[in-house]
């Protein structure tokens, strides 16, 4: 005998998992079947009941596709359709954000005895692994930094001061730095910090956010040696809108130094034309705030806070012995702690297994399966909503079928000799005819089949 083969999901109806989803369609208990054979059967009649009223039975050498046609009304159906199946399995995840890093506050060049920079007396610097760019600002508490819109710079550089006014402003910006530098204002967590943005204070002067891949080292003015630290400068204030006839390169020149007064001037800051490394805080994108490390009041040294990107990403632990349903690019579902679905691309995949410990984590008593972390970004992170550390559940896609027919489950109509078929219905000539099939793979409460003559549109008989 032939036997339908194994649709490799416990897919075809012979077995267990697969008949009983087929049962509870049809709505009537599964049989306990250990064997099936195919429509066609050599020298065995098959009668398959097509409900009240009647029945037909085939014999040896009759075509199914040959079955009479009944008087009675055909019921519900549904259409034949073509297109893709696909089985996901579920795997619990964690909803966060991506990247972590910290911000420092650094300490004022000791080497600028001539004066000050943008005059703010904290600076931020890069830490930790870098978060991705994105995300948006948050309001903050009643003590936190003020992230006012930056004024207009003006279309021509201001002339040169004459030395007068010059060291009119130096004599401000040594007087800022005069005394104890203390944090006044701190961000608080969930704040999300941009370029340009206060990332905190320093005796009432903000310390804005500035975009790099590492801190400033030394002040910058007029006169320093060509460095990466001046194109770093030169590229946030010209993103900034005050040096849109900048050169943006290594150079500090007149132009970089006048730039800087109109930045200056925007912060309301002595207008010097030096920035000092605690000027600003350095980090490689936009910040979200996970954690506030200082104190208001406390010197302004060391750590500030903890960030992390604005980025949406999910985390799963993949179990070892499934790791061969995720690839790098490929498209998972998620859904979110609301019940809400939505999609993802799969974007780091980890090559080194960990085993998680059982029995409260205590060691040499696990027995936890082995797991590699698996990245995925959300294709789009504001359905998410601000949830962090939020439990989600990730489908992967186990098994798939690109261009099959199918119909729902409960259009197979099992044979009593063994194998399935599909009730065809032609309305307009007002015939029925029983096709044999052979299901294949069994998705979202549909199966595919492969039958002859069956095509997309045409309605089969469901259970109404």
């Amino acid at each position: 005998m032939n036997h339908l083969p194994d649709d490799g999901f416990g897919g075809s109806p012979e077995e267990p998992g697969a008949a009983q989803e087929f049962a509870e369609a049809r709505g009537r208990r599964p049989r306990n079947r250990t064997r099936t054979r195919t429509f066609a059967v050599a020298g065995v009649a098959a009668v398959v009941t097509l409900g009240v009223g009647g029945a037909v039975v085939f014999s040896p050498g009759d075509d199914t596709d040959k079955a009479a046609s009944q008087t009675q009304s055909p019921g519900a159906t549904t259409p034949i359709v073509k297109g893709d199946l696909t089985v996901n399995a579920e795997v619990d995840g964690t909803l966060g954000y991506g990247g972590s890093g910290s911000v420092f506050a650094q300490s004022r060049d000791p080497g600028n005895d001539q004066g000050g920079s943008g005059g703010n007396g904290g600076s931020g610097g890069s830490g930790g692994n870098t978060p991705p760019p994105g995300g948006g600002p948050s309001s903050g508490p009643q003590n936190s930094p003020q992230n006012p819109p930056q004024s207009t710079p003006p279309s021509q550089p201001p002339s040169q001061p004459p030395t007068k006014q010059v060291d009119k402003e130096q004599k401000k910006e040594d007087e800022r730095y005069a005394g104890q530098q203390i944090f006044s204002a701190l961000p608080r967590v969930g704040d999300v910090v941009k370029q340009g943005e206060t990332m905190y204070e320093v005796n009432g002067r903000r310390v804005p956010l500035f975009y790099g891949s590492s801190p400033l080292w030394r002040a910058l003015a007029k006169g320093v040696s060509n460095g990466p630290d001046v194109q770093l400068l030169e590229r946030n204030l010209a993103a900034l809108g005050f040096g849109s006839d900048l050169s943006v390169d290594e150079k500090f020149t007149d132009g970089t130094a006048a730039a800087v007064k109109r930045w200056q001037k925007s912060l309301g800051l002595p207008q010097t034309g030096r920035v000092d490394p605690s000027a600003v805080a350095v980090q490689p994108g936009a910040v979200r705030v996970t954690a506030v490390k200082a104190s208001i009041g406390a010197p302004a040294q060391g750590e500030v806070a903890a960030v992390s990107g604005t980025g949406r990403l999910v985390d799963v632990k993949l179990p070892v012995d499934q790791q061969n349903i995720a690839r790098k690019g490929d498209k998972v579902t998620v859904q979110l702690p609301d019940g809400k679905t939505t999609t993802g691309t799969i974007s780091e995949i980890g090559t080194v297994a960990s085993k998680e410990e059982q029995n409260g984590g205590m060691p040499g008593q696990g027995g936890g399966k082995a797991t590699v972390p698996v990245t995925v970004t959300l294709d789009k992170p504001e359905e998410a909503g601000a949830l962090d550390g939020a439990p989600v559940s990730v489908g992967f896609t186990s098994q798939s079928r690109k261009g099959v027919l199918s119909v729902p489950v409960n259009a197979l109509v099992a044979l009593a000799e063994g194998g399935y078929a599909v009730e065809v219905v032609d309305a307009a000539a007002g015939t029925r005819k029983l096709v044999g099939v052979q299901p294949g793979l069994f998705a979202n409460g549909r199966v595919e089949i492969t039958g002859e003559g069956l095509a997309a549109g045409q309605n089969v008989r469901v259970p109404s």
